[in-house]
């Protein structure tokens, strides 16, 4: 999905600002829950509990966020399937949602079955940095390293299935070079990895770099205003490097609109306040708030999309 910096106008937005309504249908009535399959201190995590004490003042219910973690996000995303369908249980959800079809054959449910979209938080581009260790400077560097020792060079993502593994998947394809994937549990332990020198590159979101100056950033799948010094790969001779990192908020496949329109609503709020929106701007995290069918759509295009790539690509490695 190619970066696009949709943001909320018009009359989305007005609905999203305004005073809340009161509940319908009994929604919500308790406290809500949002799962997080990542660990704590990653990109997602960091922004839903950027989002949740608006959310939470937007739905008049405590907000509580519970991380529930594997290096797929198989385990948080099964938990919110399999809960009641009312609202109140809520998924936080990263690329590896929208990718895991493609490279998991036996998922505990059904992407596109058992959840149904509330909204797309927000996009960002992916960075390919290297650390203070590396030997590799420029990414014309890091092409012909890899070239010469096919696999001796480690990169780092967030995890399988995570927006950072299959922008590694892509630019090893697209560059035509072979590197080894070491996955994270999520971004946190990632940039770690990478400052130990465990890996000699990283995939990660604008964020890290701008957060530390010993890292460079050699190229991005899509030029970002916070990073105006780092070009894209395609500018950099390398096209079709085109991941961005998305989030996206799922409800499990019963719940009714009217709760979907409510909990998208409270988010489309958080994600335009002025004490949110512009921060997450200026760090290359760029809001969408599509409405429920907008999202449920989108999904489909995407998990069709790398359903068809793993048929020519291995997105395991």
């Amino acid at each position: 999905m190619s970066l696009v910096r949709r943001e909320v106008v018009g009359g989305l937005l007005a609905a999203a600002l305004s005073a809340p309504a009161l509940a319908q249908g009994g929604f919500p009535s308790r406290t809500i829950r949002i799962v997080v399959p990542r660990a704590a201190g990653g990109g997602t995590d960091v922004l839903v509990r950027q989002l949740a004490p608006i959310v939470s003042e937007r739905l008049g219910q405590t907000v509580v966020i519970e991380n529930r973690t594997d290096m797929a996000t198989v385990v948080g995303t099964q938990l919110v399937a399999r809960a009641e369908p009312d609202g109140h249980t809520i998924l936080a959800a990263d690329n590896a949602f929208y990718f895991n079809p493609a490279i998991q054959k036996q998922l505990p449910y059904d992407t596109l079955k058992d959840f149904a979209g509330v909204t797309m938080l927000a996009e960002s581009p992916v960075i390919l940095m290297a650390g203070p260790r590396a030997t590799t400077k420029t990414l014309p560097d890091l092409i012909m390293a890899a070239k010469r020792d096919p696999g001796g060079i480690a990169y780092g993502s967030g995890g399988i299935g995570a927006s950072t593994h299959f922008a590694g998947v892509l630019f090893c394809l697209r560059a035509g070079i072979e590197m080894t994937h070491v996955p994270y549990r999520s971004t946190g332990p990632l940039m770690s990895g990478l400052l130990a020198g465990d890996v000699g590159v990283m995939f990660n979101g604008p964020r890290a770099l701008l957060d530390n100056e010993q890292l460079i950033g050699l190229a991005t799948t899509a030029r970002d205003p916070s990073l105006p010094n780092v070009k894209t790969f395609e500018e950099q001779g390398v096209p079709g490097v085109d991941v961005s990192s998305v989030w996206g908020i799922h409800v499990p496949a019963a719940t009714p609109m009217p709760a979907r329109k409510r909990i998208r609503d409270a988010f489309a709020a958080a994600l335009n306040d002025s004490s949110v929106g512009p921060a997450l701007r200026n760090r290359g995290v760029y809001p969408i708030a599509s409405e429920p069918d907008a999202h449920q759509a989108a999904t489909a295009q995407m998990v069709d999309q790398w359903i068809t790539i793993s048929r020519t690509v291995d997105l395991n490695k």
